[in-house]
C-alpha cells in the first residue's frame, strides 16, 4: 500500500453545492505537485446531502458523523486520516491550496511540529465586516490573555501538522465548537512544540458559518473549560513530550515566516 503523504480534512456542515468543487480543486493539486494525497471529508451531521456531493475516488473518503460542530468533526477526521502530514481547512477552501506546499515543506524539511495561517502577519489578504472584525479582535485579545500567549489569530482556517504530533492533538482534544482551534494551540505550546505561522490570502468571501456572536460566547465558555481541564490533568500525554525533545527545540514564541 501506497504511503499517504498529505491529508487535507475538511470539516464539512451543509456544504452540498460547493463540497465537490472543493475535493475535486484538492485532488487537481494533488496530481499537478507528484503528491501521494486523501481528502477527508468530516460531515458534520448535515441535512442537504453534503455528504452524497462528495465526489468518489480512490484517495476520497466521507465520514458521515452525527452534529457535533468543527471540533467534533476535526477529532474524526484528523485521527482518521493516514498522511505523514495533516491539514485542515474550511470546505469551501477560503485561502486556496498554496499554503499547503509552504506548511508541509516547514514539517518535512524544517522540523516544524505545525504549521499555522495568521491573518496579521505581512503578506496576508484578508476581508471582513467591521462588526466581525471587532468581535472578533476582542474575543482574540481575551483568548490570547488567557491561553494562547502571543500567537495573534487563533481562528484562521489553515492549520497543517505532522501526522503523529496530530494524532496525539487530536486524541487529547475535548472542544466540539469553534475553540478546537484554541485548544490544540494551547496543547502545542504548552509541550513546547515548535509551532510557525505562515501569512495566507483569502480568495473570494469566504462561506464560513462562524455567528460571530454567539460563537464567541461560546468559546470563551470552552476557553474556561479548556484551563480548567489543564490545571485538573485532563490532557496529559506521554507521547507530545517525546516528540518535542525528538525534534527542534518548541519556541514559547511561535516562528513568523512572512509572505
Amino acid at each position: 500500500m501506497t504511503e499517504v503523504e498529505l491529508s487535507l480534512v475538511l470539516p464539512a456542515f451543509d456544504c452540498a453545492p460547493y463540497i465537490g468543487t472543493s475535493v475535486r480543486r484538492a485532488l487537481g493539486y494533488f496530481e499537478e505537485h507528484g503528491i501521494q494525497g486523501e481528502v477527508v471529508v468530516a460531515d458534520d451531521g448535515s441535512t442537504d446531502g453534503t455528504a452524497d456531493a462528495v465526489p468518489a475516488a480512490p484517495n476520497v473518503r466521507v465520514l458521515r458523523l452525527q452534529h457535533r460542530g468543527k471540533g467534533g468533526a476535526l477529532r474524526a477526521g484528523m485521527t482518521a486520516a493516514d498522511g505523514r502530514i495533516r491539514a485542515f481547512t474550511d470546505a469551501d477552501l477560503p485561502y486556496g491550496l498554496e499554503p499547503l506546499k509552504r506548511a508541509s515543506r516547514l514539517i518535512a524539511e524544517s522540523g516544524a511540529h505545525a504549521v499555522i495561517g495568521d491573518r496579521t502577519l505581512p503578506g496576508s489578504e484578508y476581508r471582513s465586516t467591521p462588526l466581525r472584525r471587532a468581535l472578533s479582535g476582542f474575543a482574540g485579545l481575551a483568548f490570547r490573555t488567557l491561553v494562547v500567549g502571543e500567537i495573534r489569530d487563533t481562528q484562521c482556517g489553515f492549520k497543517c501538522f505532522r501526522g503523529d504530533v496530530a494524532v496525539e492533538l487530536f486524541r487529547l482534544a475535548r472542544v466540539d465548537g469553534f475553540a478546537i482551534d484554541i485548544e490544540v494551540l494551547f496543547l502545542l505550546l504548552r509541550y513546547g512544540l515548535d509551532v510557525q505561522r505562515i501569512p495566507v490570502r483569502l480568495e473570494g468571501d469566504s462561506l464560513s458559518s462562524v455567528q460571530v456572536l454567539r460563537d464567541s460566547i461560546r468559546a470563551a465558555r470552552d476557553v474556561v473549560a479548556i484551563r480548567l481541564g489543564w490545571t485538573r490533568g485532563r490532557y496529559r500525554s506521554t507521547v507530545l513530550p517525546g516528540i518535542a525533545t525528538q525534534g527542534p527545540p518548541g519556541p514559547t514564541s511561535p516562528r513568523d515566516r512572512p509572505g
